[in-house]
């Protein structure tokens, strides 16, 4: 099977935090055909008013068409007051303005969080998926990780060890594999 461009985005810019881990470990269980791409160029990307727009600033335009290329698009989100940060608000709405190339429509997103409360941050994906849902993603829901008491399975050195959760990871990129090879064409025998 060819390669299986996955883009993985975190919400959080904390290094030490535990959607960070989370995203890290995602990466490391990924195996082949699957090839994991972190973008982490927060920094460039200007907070999204009214008065912006096109001409895309050029970091917004350089994701917009990486989005679109990728098979798949893995967001990892912190959970704030009960939903994503501003940050991630913001990634989704430049990603969702109705412009070539569209990056978000029928897209297949799959969605991943970790919090220190039980829940693991399911409030903030709910959130999410809803944003993304309206502007035409596919959201594979029923593949979500949701990491709860996050403190207890990610070590001091940022791993995460809890078995669960890691089983959990690797089921889902069995389900994205198969998820996107229903996609691709048949390839000629």
């Amino acid at each position: 099977m060819e390669i299986v461009d996955v883009l993985a985005i975190c919400g959080s810019t904390r290094e030490g935090s535990h959607n960070r881990s989370l995203l890290r470990t995602a990466q490391q269980l990924a195996e082949a055909p699957l090839r994991v791409e972190v973008w982490d160029d927060h920094a460039r990307i200007p907070r999204l008013d009214a008065t912006r727009g096109r001409p895309f600033p050029p970091a917004v335009g350089a994701l917009r068409e990486r989005v679109a290329v990728a098979d798949a698009l893995l967001l990892v989100t912190p959970e704030l007051s009960r939903g994503i940060p501003g940050q991630m608000k913001d990634l989704v709405d430049w990603l969702s303005i109705l412009a070539p190339p569209r990056p978000l429509v029928r897209k297949p997103v799959v969605l991943m969080s970790a919090s220190p409360n039980r829940f693991g941050g399911v409030f903030a994906q709910l959130q999410l998926g809803d944003m993304l849902r309206r502007v035409g993603a596919e959201v594979l829901s029923d593949f979500d990780v949701a990491v709860g008491f996050a403190h207890r399975h990610i070590d001091a050195d940022g791993v995460l060890t809890g078995e669960e959760a890691r089983d959990d990871i690797t089921r889902l990129w069995r389900r994205v594999l198969a998820r996107v090879a229903d996609d691709r064409p048949a390839v000629p025998a």
